[in-house]
């Protein structure tokens, strides 16, 4: 009697222990594969650039629903044409006379691999790092089976 109280017990504890092991921590924003239908988390995206423009000097930017909507706009264009129509990082006038740097790349499934790549470019940072921003917009569009998977474009407003 005493073993097969013992052998339960033993059970039982088994039992709770692997009903109570912990779950995996969920996976931080800026890692979410985007290319598989998760979205850029735009608060997340922001921070990390103001604490990398902090990091150089720089002020920080402010996030801009018109620029990321722009930045959107383009995305999708380059996706639905399957590959990056004009990439690289470019200047050009935004509606309110001020100057707009723009970074358009491709393939990155992360934003945490999107940042990496655009750091370790020197036309790409010299956008991240831009003296004279005030405003961000950012957008991130996949599309499956194309080639770069995922279209990225950054749009920076100059002061």
């Amino acid at each position: 009697m005493k073993t097969k109280v013992i052998a339960g017990l033993a059970m039982a504890l088994f039992m709770a222990g692997c009903a109570g092991e912990p779950s995996a921590p969920p996976q931080p924003a800026f890692y979410r594969d985007l290319a598989g239908g998760g979205q850029l988390d735009a608060a997340s995206a922001l921070s990390i650039i103001n604490d990398y423009r902090r990091a150089n000097g720089l002020g920080t930017l402010i996030w801009d629903a018109g620029l990321a909507a722009a930045a959107e706009s383009e995305a999708q264009m380059h996706a639905a044409a399957d590959g990056l129509l004009t990439g690289g990082a470019r200047e050009r006038q935004g509606a309110t006379g001020r100057s707009i740097r723009r970074s358009v790349s491709g393939g990155y499934h992360s934003f945490a691999d999107a940042f990496s790549g655009w750091r370790g470019s020197p036309a790409h940072d010299a956008v991240l790092r831009e003296p004279q921003g005030e405003a961000i917009g950012i957008a991130a569009v996949a599309r499956a089976g194309s080639r770069h998977r995922v279209y990225w474009v950054v749009l920076v407003r100059r002061r």
